[in-house]
């Protein structure tokens, strides 16, 4: 397996606070990207084996452009270039809008996913649902040079050439993201991949994770209902805020609240750190030598719970990540275990609890 993480150091979002605030770019952009490995690393999250960047990737991004250009499904006007959906779409090799089709004419969805400083003259599409794949450069914003004069990607194609470079072709196994991406971001990731490489599955899996709720509703900076996880850990350790995520399903809206998030996922945390802490002073403090190895009841009840509890938690990581029942039947395991140790210490078999 190798996972990849694409950073997005360059969108509207990220030039439109350049501008504002008369800085370059890549400060802003380096300045939240370390600011988010800071906090990965406090939260004991590891690094992905491949981390790409859209600034250091446009000669492929460039690449992947003249591809889709080439396969017929794309076209250059006014010096951007416009992905072709109605004839993507007409395509009988090709659907546009797999995850949510519902979503097509929405204009306000389509909009956002051109980006907040790109204003389109409507004659430039051939229709409102064709999405930019480079835009021409304006005053102000960071250009490179292409086939269609100096610009810069657009938001969507970015993932789908980092993918490309580094994945090397298709199907990726598995795509993730937050829901709100859905459509537009991960379909037109879907079509433009698909009408790269001429095919009808560019990734098996697609993973969307459900949105943070703050007291009911949708964390978010201009409702000012969030909190950073750098605020979060003065509060709680790193494992009681992963206990949180793991006793809830990744792919459902959470609603977040310190008085009521916490205090099971606290709970869960001490179960399982009081239980290790007494295993390993009684593994320590008890001599095999001094104990009876052969197995009577209690022992093979412990063995077969420690087989059943396994294959328990390995269906349940099987069946979309259920992580709740996975970490319940783990806490079963150790109110069994617990019960097996209330036996007198001559009896304990250390290999066993090990």
């Amino acid at each position: 397996m190798q996972l990849v993480m694409n950073i997005t150091d360059l969108d509207d979002k990220i030039i439109n606070k350049a501008i504002n605030e008369n800085k370059d770019y890549l400060e802003i952009s380096r300045y939240y990207e370390t600011e988010f490995m800071d906090d990965m690393k406090k939260l004991n999250v590891g690094l992905p084996e491949v981390i790409t960047r859209v600034s250091e990737y446009v000669p492929e991004i460039i690449e992947f452009i003249e591809g889709i250009i080439k396969n017929g499904f794309a076209y250059e006007s006014n010096g951007s270039v416009y992905f072709d959906v109605t004839k993507y779409h007409a395509d009988p090799n090709h659907t546009y809008a797999k995850l949510e089709p519902t979503s097509v004419e929405n204009k306000e969805l389509l909009a956002e996913g051109e980006g907040i400083l790109t204003q389109i003259d409507e004659k430039e599409k051939k229709d409102q649902k064709d999405f930019a794949l480079w835009k021409k450069s304006k005053e102000g914003e960071p250009k490179w040079a292409s086939p269609w004069g100096d610009g810069r990607p657009g938001w969507h194609i970015e993932c789908s050439a980092m993918c490309g470079s580094i994945l090397k072709g298709y199907p990726i196994d598995i795509h993730s993201g937050g829901v709100d991406l859905r459509f537009p971001h991960h379909d037109n990731e879907i079509a433009q991949s698909e009408a790269y490489y001429n095919c009808d599955n560019w990734v098996n899996n697609f993973w969307h994770a459900g949105h943070l709720h703050i007291h009911g509703k949708k964390m978010s900076k201009s409702l000012k209902n969030f909190i950073s996880i750098k605020d979060i850990l003065g509060q709680y350790t790193h494992r009681q805020i992963r206990f949180v995520f793991l006793l809830h399903t990744w792919n459902s809206l959470m609603n977040y609240s310190t008085d009521k998030t916490f205090p099971e996922a606290i709970g869960k945390e001490r179960q399982f750190t009081e239980f290790f802490r007494s295993v390993k002073a009684l593994t320590r403090n008890i001599e095999i030598k001094n104990t009876s190895q052969r197995w009577e009841k209690v022992d093979f009840e412990l063995s077969d719970a420690l087989l059943k509890q396994k294959n328990a938690v390995h269906e349940a990581l099987c069946d979309s990540f259920d992580t709740p029942t996975a970490v319940n039947e783990l806490a079963t395991l150790v109110n069994l275990t617990n019960t097996y140790l209330q036996q007198p210490e001559k009896n304990i078999k250390i290999p066993l609890v090990r």
